[in-house]
C-alpha cells in the first residue's frame, strides 16, 4: 500500500507555544548557563570553607541534606504525581547502588579540593571519558572504534603534564580525584539503566539518592567528625573575616542541588553526546573560574597540560558523535520518508497483477456468459470441480 508512505504521515511537524525551537534553545541555554555558574561556585566556595573549616565529611553530608532539602518543595512546585512514594524493591535494587556511588563520588570530589586546586581537579576529572569506556568494555562488551581510543590518549597526556607540572601537586588529591571520577562514570552509567527500568522522574530519583546517601552517612559523620567538632575552635572562624561558616554552607549545599537539578534536566532534553559536550565546556568554565578567582600559580605547562585534556575530551565527544551516527545508518531501517525522497519501491510482484498458466499458456475468456454444450455428444463435467474454466477442448488455445 503506497499511501503508507507518504510524507504526511512520517514528517513532523512544528509545534506552537512551549515545543517551539527558540523555548527549546531558551530552555537548553538557562540550564547549561545554571549548571555552569552553579558547578564554579560550589567549587571555589567549597574550596574557601575548607581552608577554615577542615571536615570534607561533614560538607558532604552537609549537601546531601541540602539536595533533599530543595527538592521536595520543586516536586510539590511542579505537581509531580506520586514524587513521595516508592516501592521498596525499587530502593533496593535502583536506589541503594546509587547511593553508593553518590557517597563515593561526592566525597572524593571534597576530599581532593581540600588538598589540590580546582583547576588541577577538574583537570584529572576531565579523564570520565577514559573510565566510561574501560567500563563500557568490561561489563557491557562494547567496542570502540580507533579513533576514540586515540582521544583517550590525549587525554591521558594532558592529566600526565598537568601532574608533573602542578606546583601544589598532592599525591592523595590526585587519588581522591581519580576514585570521585570512577564514581561518578559508574553512577552515570547505573543512574540512565535505573530510571529506564524502573520508569523514575530524575527529581524524584535524586531526592530519594539523597536522602538514603544521607541515612547512610549519618553513622559514619558520628562517628568521625562529630567528635571532633566538639573540640574544634570555632573563634578561629570568627576571627577569619574573608569567609563566613554558615553563609558558606548555604551557598555549597544551594549550589549542589542547582548543578544536580541542572545536570539532571539537561541530559533529559538532550543526547548523551551533546551532554558530553556541554560536560567539556564546564570544565573549561570551571577551570577558569578558579584559576581568575582564587589566583593559583600556575606554570605554562600546567595550562598546556590543561588545554591538552580538555582538547582530547572535546576529540572524544566528536569521534564518539560519528561512531554513534554510523550504527545509526547500519542499523536504520526505511521506515519514512524524509523530506525530498521518493516513496520506496514495493519489492515483490504486485498484487493487482493477474498470473498466466504457464504450462497453456494464458486464459483467453469466452465472450458472455459460458453455456455447456448440450446433446448426446457434449463432454462430461463431473471431473470438473467449478465450471469457471470451460473445457480445454472448446475453450482453451493451444500453443505447440
Amino acid at each position: 500500500n503506497l499511501q503508507a508512505y507518504t510524507q504526511t504521515d512520517y514528517l513532523k511537524k512544528p509545534k506552537k507555544g512551549t515545543d517551539s525551537t527558540l523555548y527549546y534553545f531558551l530552555k537548553i541555554s538557562i540550564l547549561c548557563l545554571l549548571w555552569y555558574c552553579s558547578s564554579a561556585a560550589n567549587s571555589i566556595t567549597l574550596k574557601k570553607c575548607l581552608k577554615i573549616f577542615p571536615y570534607p565529611l561533614t560538607l558532604t553530608c552537609v549537601q546531601l541534606l541540602g539536595c533533599a532539602t530543595f527538592t521536595a518543595p520543586l516536586m510539590k512546585f511542579i505537581r509531580l504525581a506520586g514524587a513521595f512514594r516508592i516501592a521498596k524493591g525499587v530502593i533496593i535494587t535502583g536506589i541503594l547502588p546509587l547511593c553508593i556511588g553518590k557517597i563515593s563520588a561526592l566525597f572524593f570530589a571534597t576530599v581532593s579540593i581540600s588538598n589540590i586546586p580546582v583547576s588541577y581537579s577538574n583537570t584529572v576529572k576531565a579523564s570520565l571519558p577514559l573510565f566510561s569506556v574501560i567500563f563500557s568494555r568490561l561489563l557491557l562488551g562494547q567496542r570502540h572504534s580507533f579513533p576514540i581510543y586515540v582521544s583517550l590518549l590525549v587525554i591521558m597526556v594532558g592529566v600526565v603534564i598537568s601532574s608533573f607540572t602542578e606546583i601544589l601537586f598532592d599525591f592523595f588529591g590526585l587519588i581522591s580525584a581519580l576514585l570521585s571520577t570512577i564514581s561518578t562514570a559508574l553512577l552515570s552509567t547505573y543512574s540512565k539503566k535505573s530510571m529506564k527500568d524502573n520508569n523514575l522522574h530524575h527529581l524524584k530519583m535524586l531526592y530519594f539518592v539523597s536522602c538514603c546517601s544521607f541515612v547512610l552517612m549519618f553513622p559514619l559523620w558520628a562517628v568521625t567528625d562529630a567528635t571532633s567538632l566538639l573540640s574544634f575552635d570555632f573563634s578561629k572562624i570568627e576571627a577569619d573575616k574573608s569567609v563566613s561558616l554558615i553563609p558558606s554552607i548555604m551557598v555549597i549545599s544551594l549550589t549542589n542541588f542547582l548543578q544536580n537539578v541542572a545536570a539532571f534536566g539537561l541530559l533529559s532534553l538532550v543526547t548523551p553526546v551533546s551532554y558530553a559536550v556541554a560536560n567539556c565546556s564546564k570544565r573549561v568554565f570551571v577551570i577558569g573560574m578558579s584559576l581568575v578567582l582564587l589566583r593559583n600559580p600556575v606554570t605554562y605547562l600546567n595550562i598546556c597540560g590543561m588545554v591538552t585534556a580538555i582538547t582530547g575530551v572535546g576529540l572524544y565527544n566528536k569521534f564518539k558523535f560519528e561512531e554513534m551516527r554510523r550504527e545509526r545508518e547500519l542499523n536504520a531501517l526505511p521506515t519514512h520518508v524524509s523530506a525530498g525522497m521518493a516513496p520506496p519501491t514495493p519489492t515483490g510482484p504486485p498484487p493487482y497483477l493477474p498470473r498466466a498458466v504457464p504450462a497453456l499458456g494464458p486464459h483467453v475468456p469466452p465472450r458472455g456468459p459460458y453455456v455447456p454444450p448440450r446433446g448426446p455428444h457434449a463432454p462430461s463435467l463431473q471431473n470438473h470441480a467449478t465450471s469457471v474454466f470451460p473445457p480445454h477442448n472448446n475453450y482453451l488455445r493451444v500453443t505447440s
